[in-house]
This record gives structure tokens, C-alpha cells and sequence, in this order.
């Protein structure tokens, strides 16, 4: 069944009511409501809202954090369906074992790093932006098949890819709408749908169901057998169309959250459709030009949920969705929640320790700020991963960096390769990552 509720109908749901077609037609009476939950403020800020947090801290207490675990795979973005990546163990031998042949055509320095390689079963699976999908051997040194599902109609437009392998398939979701399903043996396609509307959010997926949400904030259910539409929502919509990747997260109670581009946090039952929550979350310090917002991966870890905007960076009550508390300070990197801490990295090398229980900060480094270590050289930072009892970062420029997870200080670093095309991943105590050159290169 199909549904579709308008835009004030959303917040009627904060009162449990599922989505079905038998609720009636809701009146008037509840704009007051309404408008409450839109002008929603309340939080408990450490810091005033005009303040952007930018000094330099050193260790203030104990940073402990969770023992590292050893993965054989990496089949989705964002490591996991929660999104919290945690400790990872590393060889950290700190050598580069492996780099193969160009695959494919080389990209321009211009384009922006959103791609994560999936690694299965010791092969590596990424793709460009002509929309060509590959699965390569590293251990047979030969790409085992190429996919292109797109007409040459679509060859001037830069296909945005997410994908997910889900038991034997590669699931995909683009921006112009599609939807299909391959074969992760044979690279054959197994089904394709078409929503008419790009599909811009990572995939999430539970038993046999897949979600996601297009770049309309529409919400999709869908069965992960044949691409079959189980259920479909709409959100709030925003003017602005233009990079507005959306993220969800599932926790481990049947509970899916969501971050709309119009900056609302939805906690919904995925098990019997109900809305357990809905926050709104945006501001003017958080927004940008029209009213478009953009975050970090939103993780959830035990009873919270952590989100960071382009200015801010907030804890709420994954239960409530009550404001637990809020730091001024934004990034788009994914952070790292591990122990008693969350670590955040800016794009331009300011890293933290955050105390995860209050906010309060237990350290905190600029780490471009000399001669030999500076933004021009090294360019942005691109991810943020804790790989055995180590801080890892990737910089655009083709830098590795190491840090010590209880101080901030660099431990090592190195230029590994001219510019990267990918952010790097972790599996088989490996790192992998993709140049611009379009090699797998891997280090152990």
C-alpha cells in the first residue's frame, strides 16, 4: 500500500499514530502543535549559539576506548547500519602491499571524495562517475566483471552512486531515480526500478526490507527480493536540490532514524510504521542558503543519537529525541564514537576529543598549522577511521596521517599518493583505498 501524507499531517505522528489510511482528515486545531514542533529549541548547550568553537585544548582526562575488532568485509557505507565504525584493527605496518593497474578513467581533481570501495570476500568493488561499477581481484590482479546500466543518453551527466551488497546482490541507488539490483557474481542485472526522482541517501536495509529517501526527503520502503515499493512518505521539502545527500541509521530495536536536507531528525518503528519522534534540528547558524541543511552521517550508539551540521555538532536521546547536549563545532566527516569519547575532524585538520556523556571537550589540536603540515599541502581532510588504538585520517592530496587517540598528537605521516578518487576502508586489517589515477591501492 501506498502512502502519502502531506506536510503538516508529519508532526500528528509525534502522538503514535501509524501510518495507515484509516486516521481520517486532521483539522486546523492543531497548527499550535504544529508550530511548536517546528520552533523546537530546546537543548542543553555548553556553549552560546553565536560562538564557534575553535581553541586549541590539551588533554584534560583519560580517553579510554573500545577494544579494536577484526572485520573480514565492508559491504555498505558507513562500515555498518548504525553508522558507528568504533575501534578496527590494523596490521599498522604502515606498508603499501598492493596497486594495480588503472581501471577505468581517471577523474578530475575537481571531484568531490563521496565514494567508499565495498570490500567482499578479499575483492573490491567501486565505480566512476560514468557509472561504471567493477568488481576487482586484488589476489588474481584482474577486474572479474564491469557494469554499466546506463544509456548513452545519460553520458554527459555524472552518475552519483550509493550502493550496499546485501547477502548475493549489489544493491544501487543513483541520482537520476534509478534503482536496480546485480549479481555480485556474474555482474549480471537481476531487477531495476525507477522512481522518477534522484534516490540521494546511503542505502539502510533490515530483514527484507531497504530503505532510503530521494532528494525530495521522501521516505521509501522497499522489498529487498524484487525493488517491490512497500511504503513511501513525504517529509518537508526544501528549495535547494543540489548536493543534499540525506543519511539514515538503524539501531538494533527495530528503530530507523533519518536526517531530512530541510533539517529534521525522524526516529520511526520500522516494524509497525510508527513515528516514534520528530525533531527539528535546524537553524540559522546550521542552514545554509535556502534553508538547506547538511550534516555528517548521523551514528547512533546505545541510547543516542550523535549529528553534526556544517556549525554544530549535537547528542540526542535516541528514545526522546530530547537534546542531550550541543558543541559548537561542525563537520561533514563521519565521527568516531568509541569508549567515552567522539572524535571529530573539520575538512582543514582541527580534531577533538569529546566527552560523549556531556559534550565537554577533552582535547582538542589544529594540526595544519606549520610550515611542512599545512591545508594548501596536504589538502581537505576526507575521512576519520580509530584503527588499533590509533587515529587515521586521509587527506585529498593523497596524505595519510596517524594520530594518538590520547592527546591528538601526529604519530607519523606520508604521502601515499598523488590525489585520492576514494576515502579509505578497512577490512582483513588492511586499508583500501582508490587513487585518482582510478589503481586500488592497499596497505597493511
Amino acid at each position: 500500500m501506498k502512502f502519502k501524507l502531506s506536510y503538516f499531517l508529519i508532526i500528528l505522528f509525534l502522538f503514535n499514530c501509524s501510518f495507515d489510511n484509516q486516521t481520517g482528515v486532521w483539522k486546523e486545531h492543531n497548527k499550535k502543535i504544529i508550530d511548536k514542533a517546528k520552533k523546537d529549541e530546546k537543548s542543553n548547550k555548553i556553549f552560546k549559539q553565536n560562538e564557534i568553537f575553535d581553541e586549541e585544548i590539551e588533554s584534560q582526562s583519560l580517553s579510554i576506548i573500545s577494544q579494536s575488532k577484526q572485520n573480514l568485509n565492508w559491504i555498505q557505507e558507513n562500515f555498518k547500519n548504525s553508522n558507528n565504525i568504533d575501534h578496527l584493527y590494523y596490521k599498522n605496518n604502515k606498508n603499501r602491499v598492493f596497486k594495480s593497474k588503472k581501471i577505468g578513467k581517471k577523474h578530475s581533481s575537481k571531484d568531490k571524495i563521496n565514494l567508499e570501495p565495498l570490500v567482499f570476500n578479499d575483492d573490491i568493488f567501486f565505480y566512476d562517475l560514468k557509472g561504471n561499477i567493477y568488481r576487482y581481484s586484488p589476489q588474481s590482479r584482474k577486474l572479474l566483471w564491469k557494469f554499466n546500466f546506463y544509456k548513452k543518453k545519460f553520458r554527459n551527466i555524472p552518475i552519483k552512486i550509493n550502493y550496499k551488497i546485501i547477502l548475493n546482490n549489489l544493491i544501487i541507488s543513483d541520482n537520476l531515480g534509478y534503482f536496480y539490483n546485480i549479481d555480485i557474481d556474474t555482474g549480471k542485472l537481476v531487477w531495476a526500478k525507477n522512481q522518477g526522482v534522484p534516490l540521494t541517501s546511503e542505502i539502510k536495509s533490515f530483514s527484507e526490507k531497504i530503505f532510503l529517501l530521494n532528494q525530495d526527503n521522501k521516505f521509501y520502503i522497499f522489498e529487498k527480493t524484487n525493488g517491490k515499493k512497500v511504503l513511501d512518505f513525504e517529509t518537508f521539502p526544501v528549495i535547494l536540490k543540489k548536493n543534499n545527500k540525506q543519511t539514515l541509521s538503524l539501531d538494533s530495536n527495530n528503530n530507523l532514524f533519518f536526517v531530512t536536507s530541510a533539517g529534521q531528525v525522524f526516529a520511526l518503528n520500522h516494524e509497525n510504521y510508527k513515528i516514534n519522534w520528530l525533531n527539528n534540528i535546524k537553524d540559522t547558524v546550521s542552514s545554509g542558503e535556502f534553508g538547506l541543511f547538511n550534516s555528517s552521517p548521523i551514528i547512533v550508539d546505545d541510547n543516542f543519537v550523535y549529528l553534526s551540521s556544517s556549525k554544530s555538532t549535537i547528542c540526542l536521546d535516541s528514545l526522546t529525541g530530547l537534546k542531550k547536549w550541543d558543541l559548537p563545532f561542525g563537520t561533514k566527516i563521519r565521527p568516531i564514537v568509541s569508549g567515552n569519547s567522539i572524535f571529530l575532524i573539520s575538512r582543514n585538520g582541527f580534531l577533538l576529543n569529546v566527552d560523549k556523556k556531556n559534550g565537554q571537550i577533552i582535547w582538542s589540536k589544529k594540526l595544519f598549522k606549520t610550515k611542512d603540515i599545512n591545508l594548501k599541502k596536504m589538502g581537505d581532510v576526507t575521512s576519520l577511521l580509530l584503527l588499533s588504538e590509533q587515529l587515521f585520517f586521509s587527506t585529498q592530496n593523497g596524505y595519510f596521517f596517524f594520530v594518538d587517540y590520547k592527546n591528538g598528537k601526529i604519530i607519523n605521516y606520508a604521502k601515499v599518493a598523488k590525489e585520492f578518487y576514494s576515502k579509505p576502508v578497512t577490512a582483513n586489517s588492511k586499508i583500501y583505498i582508490i587513487d585518482k589515477e582510478m589503481r586500488v591501492l592497499i596497505f597493511d
